[in-house]
């Protein structure tokens, strides 16, 4: 029976305790308990709501949709869970009492309103959290609260003060409102929000560590105290790489005080330290670093700036100032107030490298300031101040005592690389530049900057300077270069003004001066003239005025001009093909377009000459005029020097045609050589007339043999045509006629008097002396011919036909002799007998007796040919006047024609 009773109460309380626990579990219990259980959570300081209240199996309620806010009126959400397990008395909670003395959460999830009054729905979102509290005596005692907030690990532990469960008097001035312990949760929680989206930039190896430890009262957020702990390992963002970041920072009532930052990646570390007040302006610092400084600048400040910039050793930086993180300081693109010092050694940038680079900095909104900038290149060094103001513009002084191509990389103006890259630089260079400048930005092509330069032992496209200094202004394409002066081992140079415009493309020269190489010289502004003065061939000490404007892409605007001027000399001139040494050279070059003017004048061959005239310069065309006059000069025929004297040639070319006239005294005569070529046709043609009158044969003779003893003078002239360089294509015909010469000395026929001598009955006087020698004669195919060449003699009338291969030299001329007068008649059946064969050259003509020719004087008598062509048989009478013939040197008569043509 007692058995019985004992299983009957066991069954009855068992069925009880399910009936409780069914209960606990059904909507009823929920909606009985809900509101009892929130007025309960209110009365110790905490305001929430929540959508369900379940009992766990395991032991405690689980409120499901839990929402806390900042008030009794639930106006503004502090946070969210998905569910809190409320630990308390069973016993206790049948009886209608709700003593909850922990709260846990299990692998929740918690979002916190970044401003609980605004719509937006921007949260701070912990996941996965796990944590435990509990509520003593209006405390809560948060521990092991564990969880990830944006990808880190966070680790939260603290002592918070629950509101009374009566609320202070109203009106007591030590107790926040709602709406400023609502501002002060919002700044805080903005704060929180821009940190994590800041981190979001970085990738992490693993999730990175935050330990927080927070003490204070719920309802005097701003008082609180908190101190945080963050650790990352192996953070990257884009290539830079950080190998550790720790930070340790203090909040104490609104007070952060950022006790250590620490940064380490493949150079060095960064420490920083900092203090800011919650709503205050500005945040003071102190950084220092020996980090890699391109990859802090794109990580943290997100700039690549520095990105192109290597450093072979770690820089070192070091900042003390102002963050101005609120107010109007705060919207400026240089929120700081910053002064420090930057130390790095070797680095190098856009391919080239610097040794190091020092400087004193401050920065501030309203502009940067550099000092005491030395910059370090194995060539030297350039020291530097600079102040950039935003309203003030820019100011700046620097002293470069380095090779300035250094700096054609970084140059944005494409003018400005080119004119460096003209210079040329050796160890043994000297450089100094001393400039200073002002403008609206920081770009000294928008500046107006003025200096002066000092160089030496340097190149200038490719001259040679001992020494140059010059006063420099130059402000974008302008560019000004005053009271320039230059040294050359030959000699000095200086100039008033050099004027460029690269926008324009121009240059304009003032009172340019100098005796030093004027080829090299005038390089150094127009290298497109340089083959116009190169031509001459001037002494490198020759004094040259240089004024005027050169563009140096369009030459169409060109207006300057050029003097040169040597006391001896020589220069040179090229005339009619050959080169030829000026003494005493001087000139004036003037360039108006495309067109060149020129007036030169020296000595040549010991006498004056002068050469004017004009050149189109433009491409593709070369059409010139030029008048050349010179008291004495040489030329060569018959490969000896002709005294030509008081020549004048005028020669002009249009299009393809050109024209020549050329005349001078020559020998106690004239000389004068007209004609045309056409440079149109492959080759090209020529055609023209020569003329000689009255010239000396004496001296004519003595040219090539200084024994030869003759009198008389030469008169002739020929007419020609043929092409340049083919000597078969000249053609003409022309006379030549000899007066009172001497037969010796008659070129062929000199060695065919002695052969006479000997056949005159007696000694006939004056048998050698020609009263008259003529003939006719044409050219063609390279050779000359004559059939009518007679020279008559008191005694003798010498006939005589035949040709000259002069591309060959070589002739066949036959020759019949008659005695003039009585002897004549005697010896006129002894005719044949005086016929002369001869062959050879013009200079070594041999004559022999026809008579001697065996089988060929046999012929002669049936089968005769007419000497001179056709059948002529009368003999003239003594003194009759015979045509018209040349002897003017024919085969160099085409050489000649060339050389005097300008080809």
């Amino acid at each position: 029976m007692m058995r019985f009773i004992r299983r009957l109460i066991r069954m009855l309380l068992a069925s009880g305790l399910l009936a409780g626990i069914i209960y606990l579990s059904t909507d009823a219990f929920a909606k009985t308990w809900r509101e009892f259980v929130i007025a309960q959570m209110a009365e110790r300081g905490l305001h929430l709501d929540f959508e369900r209240l379940v009992l766990n199996p395991f032991g405690g309620l689980v409120a499901q949709e839990v929402r806390i806010f900042s008030a009794a009126d639930h106006q503004q959400v502090l946070a969210a869970v998905d569910r809190l397990n409320l630990d308390f008395d069973l016993g206790k909670l049948l009886e209608r009492k709700v003593i909850v003395e922990e709260l846990e959460l299990r692998n929740a999830n918690l979002a916190l309103p970044v401003d609980p009054e605004s719509d937006d729905q921007t949260v701070i979102e912990l996941k996965d959290l796990s944590a435990r509290a509990f509520l003593l005596e209006g405390h809560l005692d948060v521990r092991q609260a564990e969880g990830t907030l944006s990808g880190i690990r966070l680790n939260l532990t603290g002592d918070i003060t629950l509101p009374p469960k009566k609320p202070e008097a109203p009106g007591d001035p030590k107790q926040p409102t709602t709406m400023q312990r609502l501002e002060s949760l919002r700044e805080h929680r903005q704060l929180i929000r821009k940190g994590l989206d800041w981190l979001q930039r970085f990738e992490f190896a693993a999730a990175p560590r935050v330990t927080v430890e927070v003490h204070g009262t719920v309802e005097r957020p701003a008082e609180m105290t908190a101190k945080v702990f963050f650790e990352a390992q192996e953070l990257r963002y884009g290539s830079y790489v950080c190998r550790e970041l720790l930070a340790e920072a203090e909040y104490n009532a609104g007070l952060i005080d950022l006790t250590r930052l620490q940064l380490k990646d493949r150079t060095g570390e960064v420490l920083v330290s900092a203090s800011w007040r919650m709503g205050a302006e500005d945040l003071r610092f102190n950084l220092t670093s020996s980090a890699d400084l391109p990859g802090l600048a794109e990580a943290f400040l997100n700039s690549d700036n520095l990105r192109e910039i290597v450093f072979y050793e770690p820089p070192h930086l070091a900042l003390r100032g102002l963050w101005h993180v609120g107010g109007p300081l705060a919207q400026n693109k240089r929120p700081v107030q910053v002064i420090g010092r930057l130390e790095c050694g070797r680095f190098s940038s856009r391919g080239e490298v610097f040794n190091g680079l020092s400087a004193n900095i401050g920065v501030a909104p309203e502009g940067v300031y550099l000092r005491d900038v030395l910059l370090r290149h194995q060539t030297g060094t350039l020291e530097a101040q600079a102040l950039i103001h935003d309203t003030e513009g820019v100011r700046y002084r620097a002293v470069l005592r380095m090779d300035p191509r250094v700096f054609a990389p970084f140059s944005k103006q494409e003018q400005t690389r080119e004119l460096l890259r003209r210079f040329e630089f050796t160890p043994k260079s000297e450089i100094y530049f001393a400039i200073e400048g002002s403008g609206p930005v920081f770009d000294p092509q928008q500046c107006l900057n003025l200096g002066r330069a000092e160089v030496k032992h340097f190149a200038y496209r490719g001259m040679a300077v001992e020494a140059a200094e010059a006063d420099v202004e130059f402000q974008g394409p302008v560019q000004h270069f005053r009271n320039i002066k230059l040294k050359r081992p030959e000699g000095l140079g200086a100039a008033a003004h050099v004027h460029v415009n690269h926008a324009e493309t121009w240059v304009r020269l003032e009172g340019v001066k100098t005796s030093v190489d004027p080829v090299a010289l005038i390089n150094c502004f127009s290298p497109k003239i340089v083959p116009h003065v190169a031509r001459y061939q001037l002494p490198n000490t020759t004094a040259v005025d240089f004024d005027g404007v050169i563009y140096w892409k369009d030459a169409r605007k060109n207006d300057f001009h050029v003097k040169f001027r040597h006391p001896e000399g020589p220069g040179h001139y090229m005339l009619w093909g050959q080169d030829y040494p000026i003494g005493a050279p001087a000139g004036l070059l003037k360039f108006k377009g495309n067109l060149m003017s020129f007036d030169i004048s020296g000595r040549v061959f010991g006498d004056a000459m002068f050469a004017k005239g004009r050149v189109d310069l433009t491409p593709g065309e070369n059409d010139f005029a030029v008048n050349v006059k010179a008291g004495k000069f040489p030329y060569g025929v018959f490969k000896k020097q002709v005294p030509f004297e008081g020549l004048t040639a005028t020669v002009t070319k249009k299009a393809a045609a050109s024209t020549f006239d050329v005349r001078a005294s020559l020998l106690g005569g004239n000389f004068s050589l007209e004609g045309t070529t056409d440079g149109g046709k492959e080759p090209d043609g020529y055609q023209g007339e020569l003329r000689v009158e009255g010239v000396s044969f004496k001296r004519f003779a003595q040219i090539y043999s200084k024994h030869a003893d003759t009198e008389g003078d030469l008169t002739g002239h020929f007419k020609f045509g043929g092409r340049a360089g083919d000597w078969k294509t000249l053609k003409g015909t022309g006379v030549a006629i000899i007066l009172n010469g001497n037969l010796y000395s008659v070129p062929i026929l000199g060695p065919l008097t002695p052969l006479l001598g000997g056949l005159l009955p007696g000694q006939s006087k004056d048998y050698n002396i020609a009263k008259e020698a003529n003939c006719t004669f044409e050219v063609a195919d390279g050779v000359v011919k004559t059939h009518d060449f007679e020279a008559l003699t008191n005694t003798l009338r010498i006939l005589a036909s035949g040709q000259i291969d002069f591309i060959n030299d070589d002739l066949d001329f036959t020759a019949q002799v008659r005695v003039r007068g009585l002897p004549g008649l005697v010896l006129m059946p002894f005719t044949e007998l005086f016929e002369y064969h001869g062959q050879g050259t013009i200079t070594d003509t041999q004559w022999k007796p026809s008579l001697l020719q065996g089988a060929n004087a046999q012929r002669a008598g049936s089968q005769r040919r007419p000497l001179l062509g056709g059948d002529k048989t009368e003999e003239p009478v003594a003194g009759e006047e015979g045509k018209p013939a040349v002897g003017a040197p024919k085969r160099t008569l085409p050489s000649f024609f060339n050389r005097a043509g300008g080809r």
